[in-house]
């Protein structure tokens, strides 16, 4: 019921640029979509209330809840309702941008091998062509790079399940313990879980079983699972983006560490770091892996 950092600003820029995206690759991404948050007890239906008056939550908290298609399919418990949020469709995103990449021959699909990298004093080398910069955006695969493996990343681990419920037909998400969000029809995004202590890259049955019965106990309508799926969060200590040039070789950079929120934070901060390399802005301080340089001259 708080705010993330930055909220206002990182969303309200997301969305603009999420439907700019759409409207080039010519791909529905983007879609507003209230959530239903579950209050199961006396305290998070008082907490609720309580934060609903606060003038900066005044656009987000709902006066009126509408459960729609949810009625009678859920537990009969309080609800409140958020506005403001929505879904952004990653997998078409990428899919398309990947599409566009390859008819307009911008992109090499082969395995990166910083063996073939060689520095010179006004660029870098790869596979025998220069680069002014080279950008690593590689997920929670920065722990192999052995330019930027010193970065102080806390990866976290979520699993969550594809599934069909027929006859659910609802428009908004629902977050009870896990969320469930619409995909298209008849078919659920669930989940997802979050795990700082795992083994293994692999989606697990423990987390099958524990979003299984989760699931079971917020829906009252029969589900078929089509998938379970896991993915490593790149996570960051401070919780804050990576972002910046190596201390030493200063035609490497990275793009890293959005965590839990790179769907919100990823298109203000691609921008701020596209003016840096570029010469035109700053970096945010707070993101700057400048921050850092400390720990990798001990």
């Amino acid at each position: 019921m708080v705010k993330s950092w930055r909220f206002d600003e990182f969303s309200t820029f997301a969305k603009i640029t999420y439907k700019e995206i759409g409207q080039f690759l010519g791909a529905d991404l983007f879609r507003d979509m209230n959530i239903l948050r579950a209050l199961p007890t006396t305290f998070d239906e008082n907490e609720w209330d309580r934060r609903s008056g606060f003038s900066e939550n005044l656009p987000f908290f709902s006066k009126e809840v509408d459960l729609g298609n949810y009625r009678d399919k859920i537990p009969d418990i309080a609800y409140g309702e958020i506005t403001g949020s929505a879904k952004v469709d990653l997998p078409l995103l990428i899919q398309t941008f990947r599409a566009y990449l390859i008819r307009n021959d911008l992109i090499l699909d082969e395995k990166f091998s910083f063996g073939n990298l060689a520095f010179n004093s006004e660029s870098t080398t790869y596979n025998g062509n220069d680069f002014d910069k080279i950008i690593f955006c590689e997920g929670f695969h920065a722990s192999y790079n052995p330019f930027f493996n010193y970065l102080p990343f806390s990866f976290s681990k979520g699993e969550l399940l594809l599934v069909r419920i027929k006859g659910l037909n609802v428009d908004k998400m629902l977050k009870n313990k896990i969320y469930i969000v619409p995909v298209k029809e008849d078919i659920y995004w669930v989940g997802s879980t979050n795990s700082f202590d795992y083994q293994g890259i692999d989606p697990t049955l423990s987390q099958k079983e524990s979003l299984t019965n989760t699931l079971s106990n917020i829906i009252k309508l029969p589900f078929e699972i089509l998938s379970h799926q896991a993915g490593i969060r790149p996570t960051v200590v401070d919780k804050r983006p990576l972002l910046g040039l190596h201390p030493k070789y200063k035609n490497l950079a990275i793009f890293n560490g959005l965590g839990t929120k790179g769907s919100s934070l990823g298109p203000f901060f691609a921008q701020q770091m596209a003016g840096f390399l570029l010469n035109v802005s700053e970096l945010d301080p707070t993101v700057d892996i400048e921050r850092f340089y400390q720990k990798l001259s001990d």
